[in-house]
C-alpha cells in the first residue's frame, strides 16, 4: 500500500491559515463578550467594528504587495513576514492597557493590527496562488479550510472559554504567540521567483491601478463576479441567523457557542480534508454546483427550526451540519477564486479582489438578513435564500468559465 505522503505546502498553508483565524476568531467572536463582561459600554464595542473597516478596501493596496519587495526578500515573503511582526507587535502593546480604562488605546492598537493584517492576508493569499499548481489546489485548499476552521475554534471558542482563568494579558500573550510562530516557517520557506508553468501567469498590468480593473477584463470574470455576490447572499441564512434563532427559541448562549462555534467548526475542519480530496477528482463545476445545491436544500430544512418545530437532537443535527455545508461551500468557491487569482501574475490583486466582492456581499446578508425577518419572519427568509441558491445553481450549471 502506497504511503500518505503529505506535501510541506499544504501543512505550511494551514498552519497559516490557523495562526490567521485565532486573531479574527478573538477579536471578531470573543473580544466583544469579554469588553462588554469588563463594562464597556455597547457604544464603544460598537466602535470595534470599525478596526475592521479596512479590510473591506484592501483590495486598493494590493498591488503594492504584488509588485514591491520589502526587507530584500521574495514579494509575498518579505510583506508577510513584515506585517505579521507589526500586527504581533500591536497586539503586544495591549498588555498595557485595561479593556475598560483605555479603551481607546485598545481600538488604536487594534487598528494598526488590522491595517498590518490586511498587508498580511493579501501576500499569503498571494503566495498560496503562486505556489500550487491547478492540480494541487483542491487538497490545498482542504488543509487551508480546515486551518480557518481550527483558528476560528482557538480564538473565538477555547480562548473565550479560558479567559477567566488567563485573563487579559494571558489571551494577548497566546495571540502575540500565534501571530508570531508562522514567522520563522516563512524564513525558511523558498518562494519561487515566478511561476514557470504558465507564461500567462508571469505577464504583470503595466500599472499598478490598472490591476485593479485588468481582472474583469478575462473571459468570464465579470459575471464570475456578479455569481460571487450572488452565492454570498444565497447564505444569508447561514451560522449568523441562525445563532439569532436559537437564542429566541430560548437556547442558552453556552449551548449556542458550542454548537455553531465548536461542535461545527471542528468537524467541518475533519471534513475539508476528506472534501479537498473528493474536490481534487472531479471538475470544479461539479464540486461547486453540489454544494451550493446542498446549501440551498439545508435552507429549506432549516425553515422549522425558525418555529422550533424540531425535535431538540434534530435541530442540533441540522444545525451542525449546515454550518459544515457551509464550510465546505466555502472551500469549493476558493477553488475557483485560486484559479481565476492566477489570470495573470497579479495574484494578490486578484484574490483580493474576489474577497472584497464576497465580503460586500456577506457585509449585505449579515445587514438585510435580521431587518428582513423583522418584517417577514425568518421561515420566509430561508425560504428566498433556498431559493437563490437554486437560482445560483442554474447560473453555474451554464456559466462557460469553471
Amino acid at each position: 500500500m502506497k504511503s500518505l505522503n503529505i506535501n510541506p505546502k499544504f501543512l505550511m498553508l494551514a498552519f497559516m491559515m490557523i495562526s490567521r483565524w485565532v486573531v479574527y476568531g478573538f477579536t471578531g467572536v470573543a473580544l466583544g463578550a469579554i469588553l462588554r463582561r469588563s463594562g464597556v459600554e455597547l457604544a464603544q464595542i460598537s466602535v470595534l467594528g470599525a478596526a475592521g473597516f479596512l479590510f473591506m478596501f484592501k483590495f486598493l493596496w494590493a498591488p503594492l504587495v504584488d509588485r514591491y519587495r520589502v526587507l530584500g526578500l521574495p514579494t509575498y515573503k518579505g510583506w508577510y513576514v513584515l506585517m505579521q511582526a507589526l500586527c504581533g507587535l500591536s497586539l503586544l502593546a495591549l498588555l498595557w492597557f485595561h479593556p475598560k480604562n483605555d479603551f481607546y488605546a485598545v481600538f488604536v492598537c487594534l487598528v494598526v493590527a488590522s491595517l498590518s493584517a490586511s498587508f498580511r492576508d493579501i501576500a499569503q493569499d498571494g503566495l498560496s496562488v503562486k505556489i500550487l499548481t491547478k492540480e494541487e489546489v483542491p487538497t490545498a485548499n482542504g488543509y487551508m479550510s480546515a486551518g480557518f476552521m481550527l483558528g476560528m475554534v482557538l480564538g473565538g471558542g477555547v480562548l473565550l472559554a479560558l479567559y477567566e482563568t488567563i485573563g487579559w494579558s494571558g489571551a494577548i500573550w497566546l495571540l502575540v504567540i500565534a501571530t508570531l510562530l508562522p514567522i520563522p516557517m516563512m524564513l525558511i520557506f523558498n518562494e519561487p521567483e515566478a511561476n514557470p508553468q504558465d507564461p500567462q501567469r508571469q505577464a504583470k498590468s503595466k500599472s499598478m491601478w490598472y490591476a485593479l480593473i485588468g481582472f474583469f477584463r478575462y473571459p468570464g470574470n465579470v459575471q464570475w463576479a456578479g455569481l460571487i455576490m450572488l452565492m454570498t447572499l444565497a447564505g444569508i441564512t447561514g451560522p449568523s441567523l441562525l445563532v439569532l434563532m436559537l437564542v429566541d427559541n430560548g437556547w442558552s448562549l453556552a449551548r449556542v457557542g458550542i454548537v455553531t462555534n465548536i461542535a461545527g467548526p471542528l468537524i467541518a475542519a475533519a471534513l475539508s480534508l476528506a472534501a479537498g480530496f473528493i474536490f481534487a477528482r472531479t471538475t470544479r463545476r461539479m464540486a461547486l454546483v453540489s454544494m451550493i445545491l446542498l446549501g440551498a436544500i439545508f435552507s429549506f430544512a432549516k425553515m422549522p427550526i425558525a418555529s422550533n418545530s424540531y425535535p431538540e437532537m434534530l435541530t442540533i443535527g441540522i444545525v451542525i451540519l449546515a454550518v459544515v455545508v457551509a464550510s465546505l461551500t466555502n472551500l469549493a468557491q476558493k477553488v475557483v477564486v485560486i484559479d481565476k487569482a492566477s489570470s495573470s501574475s497579479d495574484f494578490g490583486t486578484n484574490f483580493t479582489i474576489q474577497g472584497a466582492l464576497n465580503q460586500m456581499g456577506g457585509t449585505m446578508a449579515s445587514v438585510a438578513a435580521p431587518a428582513m425577518a423583522a418584517v417577514v419572519g425568518y421561515a420566509n427568509v430561508i425560504l428566498m435564500a433556498g431559493l437563490l441558491g437554486l437560482f445560483c445553481v442554474f447560473l453555474l450549471s451554464r456559466y462557460k468559465h469553471l
